[in-house]
């Protein structure tokens, strides 16, 4: 089980999420990160109780060891944050929080019937404009330039512009060249490029893993006469390309819960478990009201039922 110490503003995910709740930092000190501090999944130490009692040990016995203020299990589902949450009390950590803290955005797609699936269980109320908007673009010049691994490389500095972009227009300048170059390296990255005459007006960076389209990073130029329609047209190509690729669901990420919704993806609610080691009820507070203010932007985008 991987483990990251990182400083208090040290994880692009956590400060994405600071961001999104518009609350100041959340940490006093370092973190002790389980799984990527850059990632929205987590849960590889939470699929049994004994392996989340032995998961549980060896974040507080590291992070003793390492000054962690914290141990946090970020992107679990409701099982293993049960599990992680469970361990850490019969650990008598001091302090132990079960908090929903994000919604990944999921929608099936079927190989066989392609597309025809695809709009068929679009939501009705929003289909045809989306439809329309998708058109529009492809009219404008759009084409679908997928980049996989190596072939990405050249193309990233550029991309890497538009993203930071697109990210400062939400407030939170999450990523760098370096951390799109690393990642290139990991199987199934490809790039989802979307050009006009050989510009590049937007892109998707994206994983394809098993039977799955992970959609991660958007970048947007909209200084182009189609940048208005890019990111809808991409959120149309990229279940084409993935349906050709023989996968069966897309993954949208996280936020953006209204255009989502549109787009007829299923919420996924996603649990964070903190240990803090020590007495911090002032922590504690913050990391509760963090979850307060994400889940009051979201449940106006979720299903009635659903359990925040």
């Amino acid at each position: 089980m991987p483990y990251f110490l990182v400083p208090a503003d040290g994880s692009p995910y956590w400060t994405s999420q600071e961001v999104d709740a518009g609350v100041p930092p959340v940490w006093p000190g370092p973190v002790l990160y389980s799984g990527s501090p850059h990632g929205q999944y987590g849960g590889a130490g939470a699929s049994t109780e004994p392996l989340a009692d032995l998961t549980a040990r060896a974040g507080l016995d590291l992070a003793g060891e390492l000054g962690g203020h914290a141990v946090v299990y970020p992107g679990l589902d409701a099982h293993q944050a049960q599990r992680l949450a469970a361990a850490g009390r019969r650990r008598g950590t001091a302090h132990v929080l079960d908090l929903a803290t994000d919604v990944a955005h999921v929608r099936d797609l079927d190989p066989h019937q392609g597309m025809e699936h695809w709009w068929a269980n679009t939501p009705t109320a929003h289909r045809r404009d989306v439809r329309r908007q998708w058109r529009r673009a492809t009219e404008a010049g759009l084409a679908l330039d997928p980049l996989t691994a190596h072939r990405m490389l050249p193309h990233l500095a550029e991309f890497t512009r538009l993203a930071v972009g697109t990210a400062e227009r939400h407030g939170c300048p999450l990523y760098g060249l370096d951390m799109f170059e690393r990642l290139a390296r990991v199987p199934g990255a490809v790039l989802l490029a979307a050009r006009a005459e050989n510009r590049l007006v937007g892109g998707l960076y994206s994983w394809l893993h098993d039977d799955c389209l992970y959609l991660w990073a958007s970048g947007i130029d909209y200084r182009h006469p189609a940048g208005r329609l890019a990111y809808a047209w991409l959120m149309s190509e990229a279940p084409r390309w993935a349906i050709e690729q023989g996968a069966r669901r897309i993954d949208a990420g996280r936020a953006n819960y209204r255009a989502k919704q549109r787009l007829g993806y299923r919420p996924d609610v996603l649990r964070t478990v903190v240990h803090l080691p020590g007495n911090d009820p002032a922590t504690a507070r913050a990391l509760t009201v963090l979850s307060q203010r994400i889940g009051n932007q979201a449940l106006p985008y979720l299903p009635p039922s659903t359990s925040w």
